[in-house]
């Protein structure tokens, strides 16, 4: 991996709350989930909340969950449906002292590849963004759809998808 040396593997829940922390520093407060919804996410998909640990300290985190639909909508944002074939990246959140390091690009490239090895095997990948990190997850092999039809705070949201071979 890129960037920092570190551990990656799947959240643990005693590791949910070091994960709100970081989500909540670096989301604004009508983006961010609760520390409820990280719970959520850690207890009914733990296999695609992903974290980087340096020296034990989370620095970053991919969290997702799974859809029945083949797009992200209001409903793919809130619920988890286990037998669902596309998966709905929900969160992508570095420390913010380990931003611009590759990160994030190496999270999400594991992530990718974690992802191809669960069961039920995925269809695709999809995640919103802001139109400046369109980039990044270019680069980590995402194609952009164009603007989504979420709502998710004031600013504009891109959905992005990466297809898989299942």
């Amino acid at each position: 991996m890129q960037g920092a040396v570190g551990e990656l593997r799947t959240l643990s829940e005693g590791d949910v709350a070091a994960a709100w922390a970081l989500e909540v520093a670096g989301y604004p407060p009508e983006e961010a989930a609760s520390l409820a919804e990280l719970q959520y996410r850690q207890r009914e998909a733990s296999e695609l909340f992903l974290g980087h640990f340096v020296d034990g300290k989370l620095i970053g985190f991919v969290c997702g969950t799974r859809s029945l639909e083949d797009h992200l909508t209001e409903r793919s944002m809130v619920v988890h449906e286990p037998t669902g074939t596309t998966v709905c990246i929900h969160s992508v959140c570095v420390d913010s002292a380990w931003r611009r390091q590759g990160v994030a690009l190496g999270l999400l490239r594991d992530y990718v590849v974690r992802t191809v090895h669960t069961l039920p095997a995925p269809r695709r990948i999809c995640l919103l963004s802001h139109q400046q990190l369109l980039p990044l997850y270019a680069k980590a092999g995402f194609t952009v759809l164009g603007p989504s039809s979420v709502s998710h705070g004031p600013e504009a949201w891109y959905e992005c998808v990466i297809e898989l071979d299942s």
